[in-house]
This record gives C-alpha cells, structure tokens and sequence, in this order.
C-alpha cells in the first residue's frame, strides 16, 4: 500500500547534523521517510536499537541506517549509515521532523461554533476548534491548540504551546504548564473520591472537592487519563511525567518530576511518587504511601506499604525483584515436591493430615 505522507526530502549530510552522527556513505542520498527494518525501503530510514535485532539491521532494504558508534563495521546490505550514541533518540529526531510535515501547527484562529467566555484570556498565536468551550476566567497560554469539543472550565489555565486533543476536559480552576499534551477523553479535575458515611442514615455523605490539579511542564498525558482535584490543596503532576492512556490518579496524590505511568495504572488518594519512577502496566498503588525516587514496578503488581528509592518491585502483593523471582521458580515446582512429600509419607508409613 502506498504511503500517503508527505516525503521528508531530507539528504543523509542533513540528517547526519539534525541527530548529531558520524555519517558513512552517499552524503546526497535523499531520505523521504523513516520505518522499522524489516518494512523499510530504499527511501526510508530505520534503527538499530538492541543488538537482539542486528540480524534484521543487516537484511534491512532500508536506505539508511541509525546504528549505534560500536556497529560502524558491521555486515549488512545496507551502507549508508548514521552512526550515533542513541540511535532510538535519533529516530525519534527524524520522526518529529516528519510529524511536523503530516500535523502542521494550527493556524491561530477561533471555530465559529466555538464558545468562548469574553472573559477568558487568549494568548497570541491560540487556536481554538469547534464546539470547544472556555469559560470565564481561564486562561490560555501563547501558541497553544485547543481542539475540537475541548472543555476548559473557569479559572482554569493551559500554559504556552500546548496541545488538547479533541474532547478533552479540564476542569474548573485546574492548571497545566507550558507544553503539555493531553489526548483525547482525558479528564483533568473531575472530583475526588470522598464520601463519608452518615451514622444516621446509613448513607454515603458526599465530601466536597474543593482542591485543584496542577500539572508541570512537558507532561504527557494519555487517552481517557483521569486525574481528580484534591479535597484541599492540589493533585500534582511533576514536571516531564509521562502518563499512558486510562491512568486513574486519585485526589491529593503527589506525582514527582519524569515519572513513567504506563497503561491502567491505578493510584489510591494521597500517594506520593518521587522522581523517574516506573510504573508497569496494571499497576496497583494503595493510598497515603510513599514511592522513593527510581523505584520501578513490574506489571500487575500490587503496592500495599511505602517502597524505598531505588528498589525494584514485582508481584502481588509485591516484593523485591529478586524475592519475587526466587518465589517465582519455587511455585512452578510446587507440584514436584508436593509429590516427593507424599512419597515420603508412605515409605514411613505416615497418614495424611486432613
């Protein structure tokens, strides 16, 4: 199937001084897009990133290759090679030079079915799309999108040269830094989880969520992310946190600065993170504990109590790594040595307890 991108247009010397490189091989030869290596063609550029997949690096019909300084003479069929420290960095270089030929920045301009408060604020250079909402008081920072059906509630602020995908809300008094990007059906302030049980009735009496979020710069956040206001105070988010799609962040947590949230993560109120934690698909965190900074957590675990920095965790309930991997080996042989036991009981002549 044909591509139906814009070609890059890019010779292999520009490229070479975009990502830094050492360039090997035809200085002209023009580069029109980027693919992995097994599907790239003669106008493509592709990277070699683990050396598990050399072999496919050297079979490659790609017309340039991102390689790592160690892989300079390595066999291939391909020559032409960029030879640089990070070659997935210098992909990701290449693709948002790329990106910016297919999404072009919005021109600055405000949709007619739009509905925007006079007194909002509109920085210079915003775009705002149809049937978006901006009620009074927010404010919006220079150069920034808002697309299609976005709402933004009052005294809310989106800081400069971000980008809201269509149907994303951010809630009253909620506020973004500079160069965020939020996905579509993310919801930034919905009200914290709080009831209280009445005594007399017997029923769940509904804890006012007077509380904000405020969320750093260069944070991404992912499709139908929820992220609710705190009951006081705020809900923050450090600043370059990167969130996966349908990441649930309850009232009052505490996010610190480059943390990795991947997908269906789950944080009880009040939790705080420190910095450049990982946390695994599904992951589970209780409320009103404290994750040390780097700590990194293994998909579908569950964390019940506080976690030192730097502590790598798995399991459910989880432990540390090791621990858990140790476990891990014993449980597959449990059968094995359920049948020794009871061999053993035998020749001694010995009833099973029942």
């Amino acid at each position: 199937m044909a591509s139906t991108m814009p070609p890059l247009g890019k010779t292999l010397k520009e490229l070479a001084a975009l990502v830094g490189g050492t360039l090997v091989g035809d200085s002209g030869r023009v580069i029109d897009g980027a693919a992995t290596l097994g599907e790239a063609g003669p106008k493509d550029i592709a990277f070699l990133g683990n050396a598990k997949y050399a072999e496919q690096a050297a079979a490659s019909n790609a017309g340039a290759l991102l390689l790592p300084l160690a892989s300079a003479s390595a066999p291939g069929k391909c020559k032409n090679r960029i030879l640089v420290d990070d070659p997935q960095y210098a992909f990701s270089q290449v693709l948002g030079l790329i990106d910016a030929l297919i999404n072009p920045k919005t021109a600055a301009s405000i949709a007619a079915k739009a509905s925007v408060s006079p007194k909002a604020q509109l920085g210079a250079g915003v775009s705002v799309g149809a049937f978006a909402v901006i009620e009074a008081g927010a404010q919006i920072g220079d150069g920034t999108e808002v697309g299609p059906q976005v709402f933004i509630g009052r005294d809310a602020k989106v800081g400069k040269n971000g980008k809201l995908y269509p149907g994303v809300v951010i809630r009253e008094r909620s506020a973004l830094g500079e160069r965020c990007i939020v996905h579509s059906g993310a919801v930034i302030g919905a009200d914290g989880f709080g009831f209280s049980p009445d005594k007399k009735t017997g029923k769940h009496r509904k804890l006012p969520q007077i509380g904000n979020v405020e969320i750093g710069d260069d944070v991404e956040i992912g499709a139908n992310v929820t992220i609710d206001r705190a009951s006081v105070g705020s809900t923050r988010i450090g600043q370059g946190t990167k969130i996966d799609n349908l990441v649930q962040i309850a009232h009052g947590c505490q996010i610190g600065p480059h943390c990795i949230l991947v997908s269906q993560v789950g944080i009880a109120g009040s939790t705080e993170l420190g910095h450049h934690v990982v946390l695994g698909g599904q992951v589970g965190l209780v409320g009103h504990i404290k994750i040390g900074d780097g700590v990194q957590v293994g998909a579908q675990s569950g964390i019940m109590s506080d976690v030192p920095a730097g502590t790598i965790m798995f399991g459910y309930p989880a432990m540390p790594h090791r621990e858990s991997m140790k476990l891990q080996v014993l449980y597959r042989r449990l059968p094995e040595l359920f049948a020794s036991v009871k061999a053993l009981k035998e020749q001694l002549g010995l009833k099973e307890v029942k």
